[in-house]
């Protein structure tokens, strides 16, 4: 970096902030080329929250991103409208060339005052990235750039880690900046935390997967639990759920069907949280540094089988997150296994909200079929209308809510009583639900089928149609027509269309004569389908009580006055 690159005085410049000695420095906005000393004429611009640094992943050879002011690092590259995205990459050295980019570093202020024969200890920025967070300390005889220095702190989940566990200051032991090492969500490692009982200092030692080679896929199970090395109870159940894993993955003989292996894993994990986070840090471990094909693809499958039955903590859900999400690019799937693909079903089982499913062999092998054929039952809005978009790419609701509308009504359900009240046969149910899943209009002869489908659809939608930001809203409208339709027409597309519709079958259902034979007016109707629609965020039943009343007002209004002519052009 000297004088002779800076021929550009025109150019935009933003002062950045070296992380590990904190100096200040100016980077042109264009070429990332750094000074110590702002150029003459040049335009300095303000220092907000909305400037990010471009830097590069040796590991997997991705450009990542970096915000100083928030310390948030992330793999997609910001939007550019509104954003300075500043090209510091080249700063980290041995990082590929880009059009227009050279390899140029930062000299030393004039004022360091280091010497160039004494070994320093240095940790360069081609160590970190948003897979770990890490800063790696070697010796280097030549004092290097300080801008490649350290990045102190670029975790991808920072914040994420911060708000579940409290101040960073208060979280980590002190050590000095330099050594000290980070791992993020994505780095499985053992952990012991600030109310482990079991430290003497109570602090936390947090070892990334990445830094030992043992915490990788190993042949051995770990002396300790990986989620609580203090934990008895898990101290006693390790080994056996690790032989379980292994067998699955095929690293270990076994007599056992696989489907029974994933079975007694998912039990456990299912019965208890604390095995949960066990089973899924496990399998992590056993998927990283795996050069094993058919073990990585098995890996995959298995983890993606437990989470879709059971459901692991906030924190370890968070790193199995941050974990999967790493793989969730296509582009970077190993030769002969879909990683990117499972991975993605991962990251949406881990998103549900809702209850599991009871583990049987029958919903294991559903988790597994679905991991390549995402079911319609807890699948957001878009997600269906993207997974329809090749079948039915002029639909603007739900093929499943239209095929289970269409359903309701051929059965007879306008003649049926109880309809949207009486239970359905559950044998019934799962065989339409499986047929549903592959996009097979199912042979229904039972209107209560459709029915009580429908409802479980609505119910499972990870946000239900009237999200909690109209909520209140919703409630307040009441029984007044006017301030009903205007909440239901705030809604966005394709929910106020999916609303519609289902509002247009109950005042089809709500006519008198229709009436007369299922005992269902409008009252009745609201009152079965409203918890299908909208959702308390609270936990008191007298405020459960009290809003289920106002919720049932709202959708009768909906029923009685909402003119949903609109949604029969889909």
């Amino acid at each position: 970096m000297n004088g002779s690159t800076y021929h550009d005085n025109d150019a935009e410049w933003v002062e950045i902030v070296e992380p590990q000695s904190q100096q200040r420095m100016y980077a042109n906005l264009e070429t990332g080329d750094c000074s110590w000393d702002l150029p003459e004429r040049a335009r300095l611009r303000p220092t907000n929250d909305r400037q990010w640094w471009e830097l590069f992943d040796g590991r997997t050879s991705r450009y990542y991103y970096y915000n100083a002011k928030t310390k948030a690092t992330v793999w997609k590259k910001p939007p550019v409208a509104d954003t300075d995205i500043i090209p510091l990459a080249k700063l980290q050295g041995g990082v590929p060339s880009r059009e227009c980019e050279t390899q140029t570093s930062a000299l030393p202020p004039p004022s360091s005052g280091r010497s160039t024969r004494e070994p320093q200890r240095t940790a360069y920025a081609q160590d970190i990235s948003p897979e770990t967070g890490i800063v790696t300390v070697r010796s280097s005889p030549i004092p290097t750039d300080p801008m490649s220095a350290s990045f102190k702190a670029m975790s991808l989940d920072r914040r994420l880690e911060q708000s579940m566990l409290g101040d960073a200051h208060d979280f980590f032991p002190s050590h000095s900046p330099i050594e000290q090492s980070y791992d993020t969500p994505s780095t499985i490692s053992r952990n012991r935390f600030p109310n482990d009982s079991c430290s003497p200092t109570r602090s936390v030692e947090r070892r990334s997967l990445e830094d030992e080679g043992a915490e990788g896929w190993s042949k051995d199970a770990p002396k300790l639990p990986l989620s609580d090395p203090c934990s008895k109870t898990l101290k006693k159940e390790v080994g056996t759920l690790f032989k379980h894993i292994q067998s699955y993955m095929g690293d270990r003989k076994t007599k056992n069907n696989p489907d029974q292996l994933a079975l007694s894993i998912c039990e456990g994990a299912a019965a208890r949280v604390e095995t949960a986070d066990e089973a899924c840090l496990l399998i992590v471990r056993q998927l990283t540094r795996n050069e094993r094909v058919e073990s990585l693809r098995k890996g995959w499958e298995l983890l993606a089988i437990v989470v879709a039955l059971s459901q692991p903590s906030k924190r370890v859900a968070s790193q199995v997150h941050s974990f999967a999400e790493r793989y969730a690019d296509k582009s970077l799937d190993p030769p002969g296994v879909p990683v990117s693909s499972i991975a993605s079903q991962v990251l949406r089982k881990l998103n549900k909200t809702t209850a599991r499913p009871r583990p049987s062999l029958a919903s294991v092998h559903e988790a597994r079929v679905h991991i390549f054929h995402p079911p319609q039952f807890g699948a957001t809005l878009d997600e269906l209308m993207i997974m329809q978009k090749g079948r039915y790419p002029h639909l603007r609701i739900p093929w499943i809510e239209s095929t289970l509308i269409d359903l309701v009504l051929n059965a007879g359900g306008s003649s049926l009583e109880g309809i949207f009240r009486v239970a359905a046969d559950p044998e019934q149910i799962a065989t339409a639900k499986a047929r549903l899943d592959q996009w097979l209009v199912p042979a229904v002869s039972d209107a209560h089928v459709a029915a009580c489908l429908l409802k479980a659809w609505l119910r499972e939608l990870p946000e239900p149609l009237i999200p909690p930001s109209m909520y209140q809203r919703a409630l307040d409208a009441g029984e007044n027509a006017q301030e009903a339709a205007h909440c239901a027409a705030l809604l966005s597309t394709p929910s106020s269309l999916v609303l519609a519709r289902l509002i247009r079958l109950l005042q089809t259902l709500a006519k008198e004569e229709c009436v007369a034979l299922t005992k269902m007016d409008a009252s009745n109707l609201a009152m079965v389908v409203a918890p299908n629609v909208l959702r308390c965020q609270s936990d008191d039943p007298a405020v459960l009580m009290q809003n289920t009343r106002r919720e049932m007002s709202f959708i009768r209004t909906l029923i009685i006055h909402y003119d949903t002519t609109f949604s029969l052009e889909t």
